[in-house]
């Protein structure tokens, strides 16, 4: 009966299977080249998807001043800078995501992350005030002013230091990364 009423007969098998594959494979669109933060113009350096057995769990973008490829060198920079962010999975609940930025955290400092334990703590209640797929996340760096913390382009902190700024940008690009196919794609590399 399924045979005859979708015609399967004349289809090829390979065929199908790429044609319920494929809307899987979509890629998301694409991030702005450019962004403008409080009149500092950055522009973006890399993006790719963080994905987690086979799921795209969010999609995220590093905004530079300059091109950079050296992780180093941008985690010790006090340059503006961001990180966009955007949740593709349902499964991305917010305390999956709190779980993975603090593991994230703890990685990016080698477990020294005494020095930064008010500010994670601030950071990681950002997600644990629910997280949706398409929410929007910017993790935007200003040296006067500290890292703020956008959801849906509301201000939800503003987070001082420099130690923490390169915390939360180390969970991408340190030694010890989230993902490194993730950390070259953002080097675009």
């Amino acid at each position: 009966m399924l045979m005859k009423l979708f015609n399967l007969r004349n289809i090829n098998i390979g065929a199908l299977c790429m044609i319920l594959i494929i809307p899987g494979l979509v890629q998301a669109e694409p991030f702005d080249p450019q962004l403008s933060i409080d009149g500092n113009n950055l522009y973006l350096n890399g993006e790719g998807p963080r994905k987690k057995a086979f799921i795209t769990v969010y999609d995220t973008a590093l905004y530079l001043t300059e091109k950079g490829s050296d992780a180093s060198a941008i985690i010790a920079a006090d340059h503006p800078m961001a990180i966009s962010l955007v949740v593709r999975s349902k499964l991305a609940t917010a305390s999956r995501i709190s779980s993975a930025f603090a593991e994230g955290l703890e990685k990016s400092t080698a477990g020294n992350t005494q020095a930064i334990e008010a500010e994670s703590a601030m950071f990681l209640s950002v997600f644990e005030q629910g997280v949706v797929k398409n929410d929007v996340f910017q993790f935007a760096y200003l040296p006067d002013a500290g890292t703020n913390i956008y959801k849906n382009g509301e201000n939800m902190a503003t987070i001082e230091g420099g130690a923490f700024k390169q915390a939360l940008f180390g969970i991408w690009l340190s030694d010890d990364p989230i993902s490194s196919k993730l950390k070259s794609q953002l080097l675009g590399q």
